[in-house]
């Protein structure tokens, strides 16, 4: 499965398709779910953490709406940069309520804390054009990073009990090939050591 795959059917009902919409500035305002804090973000949604980072570099964040299946999504996109990896933020909103960000099918997680379920680490190849359209992956390669050739990549989810405000971690780093004895989660170990994420409600 590709990483383009494993985005769009993690997302909420796993729709496949992303259809990226322009925001005027005062609906910008209205939609943002997280703001620049020292080292890194801050979410200001009903989930509030902080995710920041001493060894990396933090950019973002943006705001933005998108359609998943019949769902509109407000979300807020942030990132922590280093040479070989990204742990990219995201703080999303249902905007019609309807509850559609539920991840209860997904194991919980001990990391960042017991709140998040992940859907597993695996490897992936990604080629240059299975990148173009993907608002995500066109994103990292503008503020630098290339999402293509061999990476490990896991998600990690939390949502409030209403499933409609959520956040979602992902840690992405470059291998020099997916083979049967890389272990993704060992090579992911580096990133979730470099980054502090901590709940402040």
């Amino acid at each position: 499965m590709t990483l383009v795959q494993l985005f769009n059917s993690s997302r909420a009902l796993r729709a496949a398709i992303i259809v990226s919409t322009l925001l005027c500035p005062a609906a910008v305002a209205e939609t943002a779910h997280m703001v620049t804090t020292e080292g890194g973000f801050k979410t200001t949604h009903g989930l509030s953490y902080t995710i920041t980072s001493d060894q990396m570099i933090a950019k973002g964040p943006k705001h933005r709406t998108d359609q998943f299946g019949e769902n509109p999504y407000e979300i807020s996109l942030g990132a922590l940069f280093s040479d070989d990896g990204v742990v990219m933020v995201h703080a999303e909103r249902v905007a019609n309520q309807s509850g559609a960000s539920n991840y209860q099918d997904l194991v919980r997680s001990k990391w960042p804390d017991n709140t998040f379920r992940f859907s597993g680490a695996t490897c992936i190849d990604v080629s240059v054009s299975e990148i173009e359209g993907e608002h995500d992956l066109e994103w990292l390669r503008d503020n630098g990073f290339e999402p293509t050739g061999p990476m490990v990549f896991v998600q990690y989810y939390a949502t409030t009990d209403d499933f409609n405000d959520e956040i979602v971690i992902t840690l992405l780093a470059r291998v020099d090939a997916c083979t049967s004895e890389l272990e993704p989660s060992e090579k992911l170990a580096p990133l979730r050591e470099s980054v502090v994420i901590t709940r402040v409600d």
